[in-house]
């Protein structure tokens, strides 16, 4: 889980700019609030903004910080980072990130442990760089690091292979990526610190931009039956007018894939087995497999839809249509989907941080999706929504607690953003017109005139 992420000196933001998803005193859904320690951790924000307040650029920093810890570069590759370009085009980008992951226990259920990683960088190099593991009494430095090399505390520091990658190491290489990155260090434990913080950013954060596709999905619904029934049962709910998602036969030249290479391919599927996902012409996705004389089969992936022709449950016509010309908004819909079954896994911990969620998508299944992933949350839930938004709707749907409403916005040059229940003093209290205030203009977020 996300606690705390401060971001300074990146793109529109120049002045430290400071979010946090530690829950206010606000009683309102306070149920489905995560208990770590001392604290309670909120399972969703919503950021709002007009075009270009920087909204977007909050998500860009979370792509950014976990692409200089997981991206390998070749040395001196300058680093893709965007300082603010009037007023520090000179100075470091400053990343400071505190989040909540879990060491494996033999039940299966993670035992929280708490991060907080520092980075600071240029296009050139990494100038400073630290990962303390914050406890509930103390904090127990790992690693830090600045111009004149790296320090190793505790375990680390007897360690045969960090300390020799302290002496090597490039300047536009984070420490934590390399250490992440070689299984060698402390014996790939699964539970140091090392492990436990390079595989958040690896394994359990994930940004999504507008367009994106999950690309495994005609891959899950061929072999996983408890996903296709959930994905079906939450199209149906949302009223998109399909009743499922199924595969039909197609011809084998149809698959946007030279002859060449789908002759190896094929040859490849023969020596060993299995199934491989393409995509078509018309850019539809598709399952290539072999049948039972060894010759390729192909299969797309279709939605179902069925209309009721007459009064008696016999009067029902089906039909099947292409992805690609379902609506967009469907589309999108059914990409997000999967994030809620992912995230309601056993100790499922992903953080998934959504670039314009509602993109394309009619506000009922924008508010459907985020009903349904706030869905029977309670104190031991550890999955996380963080998305940019327009949808002024869900200011007045009864989804949202004060203190998961943020608004970005941009003034004399640079982003700045506020939580609403910071605005409790001018009368946004918990029962108030979030929606009415926002459309104001009274608490910033919209476009000026």
């Amino acid at each position: 889980m996300l606690r705390y992420l401060r971001v300074q000196n990146w793109k529109s933001y120049y002045e430290p700019v400071e979010f946090t998803m530690v829950a206010t005193r606000e009683r309102r859904h306070g149920e489905r609030l995560a208990k770590v320690g001392r604290s309670r951790i909120l399972p969703v924000a919503a950021v709002y903004g007009a075009n270009a307040s920087g909204k977007s650029t909050l998500v860009d920093a979370l792509e950014a910080l976990r692409g200089l810890i997981l991206q390998a570069r070749p040395v001196g590759a300058m680093l893709r980072l965007t300082p603010h370009l009037l007023k520090g085009a000179g100075e470091p980008t400053s990343f400071t990130i505190e989040f909540v992951t879990g060491a494996p226990r033999p039940d299966g259920v993670g035992e929280d442990r708490v991060f907080l990683y520092e980075v600071v960088a240029d296009r050139r190099r990494i100038h400073r760089e630290s990962l303390v593991e914050v406890r509930t009494r103390t904090e127990e430095v790992i690693f830090e690091r600045d111009e004149n090399g790296v320090e190793l505390y505790g375990d680390l520091d007897e360690d045969v292979r960090a300390n020799a990658h302290k002496t090597v190491i490039a300047d536009n290489e984070t420490f934590l990526g390399v250490l992440g990155g070689d299984t060698g260090v402390l014996g790939a434990d699964a539970e140091s610190a090392v492990a436990l913080a390079y595989g958040w950013f690896d394994r359990h954060l994930a940004v999504i931009h507008p367009g994106a596709e999950y690309v495994h999905l005609p891959s899950r619904l061929e072999v996983d039956n408890v996903f296709a029934d959930a994905m079906n049962a939450g199209l149906t709910r949302a009223d998109t007018g399909i009743s499922r998602l199924d595969f039909e036969d197609m011809r084998v030249g149809a698959l946007s894939l030279p002859a060449d290479e789908l002759d190896e391919l094929v040859e490849s599927l023969r020596e060993a087995g299995g199934t491989a996902m393409l995509s078509t012409r018309g850019g539809d996705h598709a399952l290539l497999t072999l049948d039972d004389d060894g010759e390729p089969a192909v299969r797309r992936l279709v939605a179902r839809h069925e209309v009721e022709t007459g009064p008696g449950a016999q009067d029902r016509r089906s039909f099947s249509l292409p992805l690609r010309e379902e609506s967009d908004g469907t589309r999108r819909f059914m990409n997000l989907l999967p994030i809620l079954f992912q995230l309601r896994e056993v100790d499922e911990r992903s953080v998934f941080v959504v670039d314009e969620l509602e993109n394309s998508m009619h506000p009922r299944l924008t508010e459907e999706l985020i009903a349904s992933f706030l869905d029977g949350l309670g104190p031991e839930g550890r999955r996380q929504l963080i998305f940019t938004t327009h949808e002024i709707q869900l200011m007045r749907a009864d989804l949202l607690r004060r203190d998961e409403i943020w608004l970005a916005d941009k003034v004399d040059g640079q982003s700045e953003l506020t939580r609403v229940s910071d605005y409790a003093d001018v009368g946004v209290r918990k029962d108030a017109d979030l929606l009415g205030f926002y459309m104001s203009g009274r608490i910033g977020g919209v476009p000026r005139g």
